[in-house]
C-alpha cells in the first residue's frame, strides 16, 4: 500500500510539473480528485484528460473488514478417534472480505456533448478475495492430519485445532463499464455512478503455507457458502457512486 500511494504522489508530481507544457495540446492540463463509495469498498481516485474523449483515472479501494460466519465439514475419515466418535464434523469458521485494491480506468466519452462514457482498464492487487480462519477445541491435539472442506479441495488443520487460509483471485483484473459524470468535471463538483465489472476469473483456494500444488483436491459435492461464491463470483460486479472535483 505504501508503494502504491508513493506511485500516486509521483503521478501527481508529474502532473503539476507537465500541465505548463501540455496545456496547449489539451494533455494533463486539468487534474481532478474524487471519493467513491462502490461493491469495492471506499476508495478515491486522481484523474486527468488525455484528449478531448478520455480521461484517465488512477485510485485505491479499500473493503472494510465486513465478516460472517459459516460451518464447514471437517474431513475426519480414517483418523482414530475423531473418525468413530465425532457424530458431526463440522466446525465453524470466520471469513473476512477486507482488502486493498488499486487501479487504472480509462473514461472514454463516444459523444462531444454529455456525460455518458464506456470505462476500460483494470483493477491490480488485492488477490485475496476471502480470508478464512477458524478454532475448534473438539479438534485440538490432533495429530495434524485432520482438514475443513472448502469448496473441492481440502484445508489442512494443525495440532492445535486451527486452520487458515482463504479464496484468493487474479492479481490482474481487466475491467469494462458504464458511467455517467466526469472524473475531472468542467465544473468544480460533478457527481457521477458507474456500473461494471472485474473479470477476476474463478476464486480459488489456498491455505497459508502451502502452494497450489500441495493443496489436495477432494472428490466430494459441497453446497457450502464458499463452493456457491466460486461457482458465481468469476466476474466480480462494480457499483460506483461517485463525488468529484477539480484541482486545477
Amino acid at each position: 500500500m505504501k508503494k502504491f500511494l508513493l506511485a500516486i504522489a509521483v503521478v501527481l508530481g508529474t502532473l503539476s510539473s507537465s500541465a505548463i507544457g501540455l496545456e496547449k495540446a489539451g494533455i494533463a492540463n486539468h487534474l481532478g480528485v474524487d471519493l467513491n463509495v462502490s461493491t469495492n469498498g471506499i476508495g478515491f481516485e486522481v484523474s486527468t484528460p488525455i484528449t478531448r474523449f478520455v480521461q484517465a483515472r488512477l485510485g485505491l479501494s479499500v473493503m472494510p473488514g465486513f465478516k460472517f460466519h459459516t460451518d464447514v465439514d471437517v474431513d475426519v475419515d480414517g483418523y482414530g478417534y475423531w473418525s468413530n466418535y465425532v457424530s458431526d464434523p463440522t466446525m465453524e469458521v470466520e471469513a473476512s472480505f477486507k482488502r486493498v485494491q488499486g487501479s487504472l480506468i480509462f473514461n472514454v466519452y463516444p459523444f462531444p456533448v454529455g456525460s455518458f462514457y464506456v470505462a476500460a482498464g483494470a483493477y491490480f492487487g488485492g488477490k485475496d478475495l476471502i480470508k478464512i480462519s477458524g478454532h475448534s477445541e473438539d479438534y485440538a491435539q490432533n495429530s495434524g492430519n485432520l482438514g475443513v472442506l472448502i469448496g473441492d479441495y481440502r484445508i489442512p488443520m494443525d495440532k492445535d485445532g486451527n486452520i487458515k487460509g482463504g479464496l484468493k483471485v487474479n492479481s490482474f483484473r481487466p475491467y469494462l463499464g458504464i458511467g455517467w459524470g466526469r472524473p475531472v468535471p468542467n465544473r468544480r463538483i460533478n457527481f457521477g455512478v458507474e456500473l461494471g465489472v472485474q473479470f477476476q476469473g474463478k476464486p480459488k483456494v489456498y491455505a497459508d503455507g502451502l502452494s497450489d500444488d500441495e493443496m489436495r483436491k477432494v472428490v466430494e459435492d459441497n453446497d457450502d457458502d464458499f463452493q456457491k461464491i466460486m461457482d458465481h463470483f468469476t466476474v466480480w460486479p462494480v457499483l460506483k457512486f461517485t463525488l468529484s472535483g477539480k484541482i486545477f
